[in-house]
């Protein structure tokens, strides 16, 4: 779909269509984290310390960059057999890895600057669903992240020159004059809608009554660790990288559920709320 209205743009104003594709994604990729940024002001309103932790939000952007680079690189250079320049200057990005180093890096950030971390990571985590669910609809719109292939009805195919298409092309699972992929499941719409049921289930939880601090935080890395672990399942992008069976991605998951339960099972205390927010309902 993302392939016909590009070609269709392209037609009407002489653009390539893949630049009409990329920046079909970039715009709703920084949708998605305007929203959450916004969204996420909006909760940190009446904190008496939400300059500091905007400051945090923002300086956490480039490190939740290089996080989302990192797995590539690694992926790349072990296809390699060595690390090179131009292995670190171009490849993708990996929306897991980059999520949970700008989270690493807000938490690092607040204990530097003496603040309790959960006011900002809850507030965050809260919205970081409905941001990602942008994200990955500007994955479907540039043919990125595509599913493994499927005769079934829900069956996408991307046109010519796109990743799903190569990748079948050079399997040679593509006659020749094959001008799309096969039919594969679209797996950026099956994240889409899980992110936006885990963005509703974690409102609801979070109106209904107050939540101690870092549940939030909690439920949704546990929440989105089950749904990537689940939806990796029907991935077919090649370059995500399967180690004896299953996906990176699912292998971060399981780390991630490991983390959570320690956390949980080892967070009987509170953690002690910093003395400029003290009195502050968190």
């Amino acid at each position: 779909m993302g392939g016909f209205i590009a070609f269709l743009l392209s037609r009407a104003t002489g653009l390539s269509v893949f630049a009409i594709l990329e920046a079909g994604y970039l715009l709703l990729s920084l949708t998605g984290l305007a929203l959450v940024y916004g969204f996420a002001r909006r909760e940190l309103a009446a904190n008496p310390d939400r300059g500091r932790y905007h400051l945090i939000f923002l300086a956490a952007l480039p490190v939740g960059l290089a996080g989302a680079r990192l797995l590539p690189i690694i992926q790349d250079a072990l296809a390699a057999g060595r690390l090179t320049y131009g292995l670190i200057a171009a490849g993708g990005l990996v929306f897991y890895t980059g999520a949970l180093a700008a989270l690493c890096a807000m938490y690092a950030g607040c204990r530097i600057m003496r603040l309790s971390p959960w006011p900002l990571l809850d507030a965050v985590c809260l919205y970081l669903p409905l941001g990602h669910a942008f994200g990955r609809l500007g994955c479907f719109f540039g043919g990125c992240c595509f599913g493994a292939p499927t005769e079934s009805a829900c069956g996408v195919r991307f046109p010519a020159g796109s990743p799903a298409f190569l990748q079948h092309k050079s399997q040679g699972l593509l006659p020749d004059g094959a001008v799309a992929s096969l039919p594969v499941h679209p797996s950026q719409l099956y994240e889409t809608a899980g992110n936006l049921l885990l963005f509703a289930v974690l409102l609801l939880l979070s109106k209904r009554r107050p939540l101690p601090p870092g549940r939030l935080t909690a439920l949704y890395l546990a929440g989105y660790a089950a749904l990537r672990f689940t939806l990796e399942f029907w991935r077919g992008d090649a370059l995500r990288g399967v180690y004896f069976g299953l996906s990176a991605s699912q292998y971060i998951a399981l780390a991630t559920w490991a983390a959570v339960l320690a956390a949980v099972l080892g967070g009987g205390k509170k953690p002690a709320a910093p003395h400029s927010a003290a009195h502050f309902p968190q």
